[in-house]
């Protein structure tokens, strides 16, 4: 057996291609030995250029039923530094096992290395990228500065995406992770349509969410897990309290505002796929689909109804009804659908009060309830061992496999819609409640057979050479320029009655269906009649694919005896010197309350801004749209800050500050004066991180230390005082101003909730932190935040810190 080197597509291919395009261009034909992805039909096509679909895999069951169903890449996490800690991922072993099917297949690995890294963590981090860069791995989506930074300068050539933890919300922070080097940026799913567009003008692949749960919070934004329960969502260990039991009240006076259900912070599922062609239109370069924590039938089946919906715009076939794809889909999993942010869905639109979970689809009604059992009258098909759900308006919902199911008083397999069926149900219900189906028992035998084999096959084309007296030469060649040869045991002799012709050439080397590959074209050069047994040609044709397969697998060859490159050290200019203490306001009357005292205040409040010139203005932590701020001085809460800086820059904890390389990142670029570190980290991993920072750079970093205020739980485009209020959809309704609410939890605590100068609403914990006095560190400027503190309060707050700063040294902070 012979293979040969990877060429370039179509030098040295010994048959025609005279239809076959590069990956970018495919689309989706069929013949009779299955699907496979030849040129999009010009004469048909709509000149849109073909997203890439892009799936979830949290499992290996859950990734051959994306790639088997026409996803065009998945994403995947390894068992460490992914924000999905708790979704199956993937060992060493298994994830190379992934890449390489996944090559075989035409498909693309992207890995989630999307967590905040904490300093004493980076080397096994690194340790990591190195495994993934060997493993031929296509991308890396990554949250963590540091990380980013390292792995530009250790291995430039690593393709690296942003995730949407990174916050990535408006135009310049896609230009500014441009200038970084980072190749995709994975916008917010609160990202409208025209601002997608308007991101695409920057000339950098973009990643959009179009199916799959929705984060209440920006993502990267939210502490309500990890400052509640010790559960970090920026660390993959979200708990999910946005799922549990809410009550909005009136702070002052404790009362309950009546609202539709008790889930206030709990969206619906998004759902784009009525959508497709004006997604296709946005300049987005990929469609996401959320899901790794979802079983492998949900994936395939999201994945091939997206598939199918993309194909058909761009060979311009008829739009057909999405009805009976959406009720598929539901069953699947949903909380309700919602178009999201995308399509400018507001309040009721977006958020489900009512029930967190799955709520499948209704296919009937309770009539009665006697003897341990209900009578439903049934509005869709049901058979046994379907999984359904009884709702109650007080108390739980009832939860049941279909096990026994009787047609008057005998047991039976199904009912068809109009059937009067019992079920057996103990706990009461009432009659007229509805009977939801939540898992559809024929539905999952459809798509795990679906699932079972390629949908889309690699097109082949094999060339036939020899002559009597030699061994025959077989060669396949695909599309991307792969090619193999195989030579036979046997010898070519000439033929006494059935010579090899093509058609018997066809009919031996398309036996492909336990291969990733489709029969495209066979080339017959053999020099006369000759002659061959079958098992010889057969067993040439396995041996051929088998190193095509061999090559395909390694798509990155120059990494295999690659290490990592030196890394240069960044440039760190000097700094100009911080304020001792920063304090943060929301009100005149705090304004008013601090002026006369020795401190930086600072508010993101444009009416404070101009009535108060020593204030010092702050950006927003969300900007859609964002204003220039003038000063000499600017403190920065999000990265697209940095691509428009004129002024002197502290960036907040916005930008998750967790090791000395992500402080290092921003302390390179000239104009960040000063770094606060993440609210996540404790005084002792503060230190850490200065210490290492000055090791390295023999200098002491410029950083800020939060020690007094409410912290953000969550930053959201959803109000749930709007939502219950009003109808939801207003914006700057002023309503939170006007009285002061929270959000009580089953537990009694009350979350202070307000809207900031955007109009986005901030969820902060129930009382303010602060630092212990013996884990102030006198090396750090100081930050104060105050929200909800009179006046009176604000200045003893800050006139106690003003006496503990005076009590530590050193004088100048940077």
């Amino acid at each position: 057996m012979r293979q040969a080197d990877h060429n370039h597509p179509g030098i040295g291919c010994l048959c025609p291609w005279l239809d076959f395009v590069h990956d970018a261009d495919r689309s989706v034909g069929r013949n009779s030995t299955g699907y496979f992805r030849p040129v999009v039909d010009h004469k048909r096509s709509s000149g849109m250029k073909r997203p890439e679909l892009l799936a979830p895999a949290g499992s290996m069951e859950a990734l051959l039923a994306a790639v088997n169903n026409g996803a065009d890449a998945v994403y995947l996490g390894s068992t460490r530094f992914g924000a999905r800690a708790y979704a199956g991922n993937f060992d060493a072993q298994q994830l190379q096992q992934a890449v390489r099917y996944c090559h075989q297949h035409e498909v693309k690995v992207y890995v989630t290395v999307n967590t905040l890294i904490m300093e004493n963590e980076l080397d096994e981090a690194k340790a990591l990228i190195d495994f993934l860069y060997h493993s031929d791995v296509d991308a890396l989506i990554l949250q963590d500065l540091g990380l980013v930074s390292w792995i530009r300068r250790a291995y430039p050539d690593f393709e690296l995406h942003a995730s949407t933890q990174m916050h990535i919300h408006n135009r310049e922070g896609v230009r500014w992770v441009k200038e970084l080097g980072m190749q995709r940026a994975v916008l917010a799913r609160e990202t409208p349509l025209e601002l997608v567009q308007e991101c695409a003008e920057e000339g950098l692949d973009l990643e959009i969410f179009v199916y799959g749960a929705l984060c209440v919070c920006y993502s990267g934004e939210c502490l309500m897990s990890s400052i509640q329960g010790g559960r970090s969502g920026n660390r993959g260990q979200c708990a999910q309290p946005c799922r549990m039991p809410y009550q909005l009240v009136e702070l002052e006076s404790g009362r309950e505002i009546k609202a539709p259900g008790e889930y206030l912070l709990s969206p619906m599922d998004l759902n784009t796929l009525q959508h497709v062609e004006q997604l296709m239109q946005s300049g987005a370069t990929s469609f996401k689909i959320e899901g790794r924590m979802k079983r492998p039938e949900y994936v395939g089946a999201v994945v091939r109804a997206y598939r199918e919906k993309i194909d058909a715009i761009l060979n311009g076939q008829p739009k057909r009804s999405d009805e009976a794809e959406q009720i598929r889909l539901k069953k699947l999993f949903n909380r309700g659908f919602t178009e999201g942010y995308l399509f400018h869905q507001q309040g009721s639109a977006v958020m489900n009060p009512l029930r967190p979970n799955h709520v499948g689809v209704q296919i009937g009604t309770v009539l009665s309830q006697r003897g341990g059992r209900v009578q439903v009258r049934l509005s869709a098909p049901l058979h046994q061992g379907d999984g359904l759900r009884i709702l109650r308006e007080n108390g739980e919902d009832i939860g049941f496999t279909a096990n026994y199911i009787y047609k008057n008083d005998l047991l039976c397999a199904q009912g068809q819609s109009g059937d009067i069926l019992e079920l057996p149900v103990a706990e009461k219900v009432k009659p007229g409640a509805a009977l939801l189906q939540t898992t559809d028992s024929e539905l999952m035998k459809v798509i795990q057979a679906q699932s079972a084999q390629p949908a889309y096959r690699i097109p082949v084309c094999f060339t036939v050479c020899g002559k009597a007296g030699e061994p025959m030469v077989l060669t396949v060649s695909d599309a991307q320029g792969y090619r193999a040869e195989a030579l036979t045991q046997q010898r070519l002799q000439p033929a006494q009655k059935a010579p090899l012709d093509k058609q018997r050439l066809v009919s031996q080397l398309g036996k492909l269906n336990d291969t990733p590959f489709v029969l495209k074209e066979v080339t017959n050069l053999l020099e006369g009649a000759l002659f061959l047994p079958v098992q010889q040609i057969n067993e040439a044709r396995r041996q051929a694919l088998a190193a095509l397969i061999q090559l395909r697998e390694v798509r990155y060859p120059h990494r295999g005896p690659n290490q990592r490159q030196p890394i240069q050290s960044m440039v760190i200019e000097a700094k100009s010197v911080l304020p001792k203490l920063i304090v943060q306001i929301e009100t005149r009357e705090q304004a008013e309350a601090l002026l006369d005292l020795p401190v930086q205040l600072v508010s993101s409040w444009p009416a404070l801004i101009q009535a108060y010139p020593q204030i010092m203005p702050s950006s927003l932590r969300v900007q859609e749209k964002p204003t220039v701020l003038e000063g000499e001085w600017l403190q920065a809460e999000e990265i697209g800050t940095l691509s428009r800086a004129t002024s002197k820059l502290i960036c907040t904890s916005g930008f998750n500050v967790t090791n000395s390389e992500a402080l290092a990142l921003l302390l390179s670029q000239q104009a960040v004066q000063g770094v606060e570190f993440s609210l996540e980290l404790t005084a002792a991993q503060q230190t850490e991180i200065r210490a290492a920072f000055e090791k390295q750079f023999h200098r002491s970093a410029p950083t800020v230390q939060f020690v007094y205020g409410y912290r953000d739980l969550m930053v959201s485009k959803a109000c749930p005082v709007n939502c219950i209020l009003s109808d939801g959809n207003q914006r700057n309704c002023q309503l939170c101003h006007q009285k002061a609410y929270a959000l009580k939890n089953k537990k009694g605590e009350r979350l202070p909730v307000f809207g900031d100068a955007a109009c986005f609403s901030h969820t902060l914990e129930k009382t303010p932190f602060q630092l212990r006095a013996d884990e102030l560190d006198a090396h750090s400027s100081w930050k104060i935040r105050l929200t909800l503190e009179d006046a009176r309060t604000s200045r003893e707050i800050v006139t106690r810190y003003l006496a503990f700063r005076a009590e530590r040294q050193p004088t100048e902070i940077g």
